[in-house]
């Protein structure tokens, strides 16, 4: 696996999961300019598992799986009562 730095660029409402319910996230990696798919399940933080177009966060890729980001992590967490009126 290969660690890679990214921003998310965009956010598919539906499309994955049981029923097309769960929404798919894609971040562009910032050296390579490749995007890559990833869904809330790989998210890693505690709590409520999100993240926003525009947010830079810290991605793996698989080399099996070179469209797949996995182990995602949020670089730039929001302060919380801004984000939680």
């Amino acid at each position: 696996m290969i660690q890679r730095f990214g921003h998310v660029v965009d956010r598919r409402p539906f499309g994955t999961g049981y029923g097309g319910r769960m929404g798919t996230y894609v971040v562009r990696d910032d050296e390579t300019g490749k995007d890559h798919t990833f869904s809330y399940v790989d998210i890693v933080t505690e709590g409520f598992r999100t993240t926003v177009v525009g947010e830079r966060v810290r991605f793996l890729v698989d080399e099996d799986q070179p469209h797949a980001a996995s182990y995602v992590i949020r670089l730039d967490l929001p302060d919380v009562e801004a984000y939680y009126p």
